[in-house]
This record gives C-alpha cells, structure tokens and sequence, in this order.
C-alpha cells in the first residue's frame, strides 16, 4: 500500500499565433478547448476561415471583460 498518491494533468496550449504570448498570457489560464468548446455546445461552430478565428474573437472578448476601462482598442493592441 503506498502513502502518497500522484495526480498529473496535461495542459494542451495552442501553437503558432495562438500560442501562449502571443494572445498574452489568458492562453495561460483559459485552455483553448473550452474556448473552442463555446461555438461546439452553442451550435456556432465557424464554417470559413477568416482573418480572426473564432478563437481569437473569443480571447479578445474575454480580454475585453477583464479591462473595461481600457477600451477595445487598446485591449486590441495589447
């Protein structure tokens, strides 16, 4: 019988532009699937691929409710 138990967990981050700092650090935080997980159970789920991805839509939102003071524009350029 062992004394201690470990649990592990693997984090999956999104690569590329979407890669953790380019988005700042909520990538960090918010993992990309339950952000992909919003359009999927809501039955949005993007059919073109556009210039902004839902994904990133979907941070930049999140990033706007964080910092409402700051407007999106800067939001946008942070």
């Amino acid at each position: 019988m062992r004394d201690h138990s470990v649990i592990s967990r693997v984090v999956r981050v999104a690569a590329g532009v979407f890669a953790p700092g380019h988005l700042g650090e909520l990538t960090q935080v918010v993992p990309f699937e339950l952000v992909d997980a919003v359009p999927a159970e809501t039955g949005r789920v993007q059919r073109r691929l556009r210039e902004l991805p839902f994904r990133g839509g979907g941070y930049f939102l999140l990033a706007m409710c964080l910092f409402p003071e700051v407007g999106y524009r800067l939001v946008w350029d942070r």
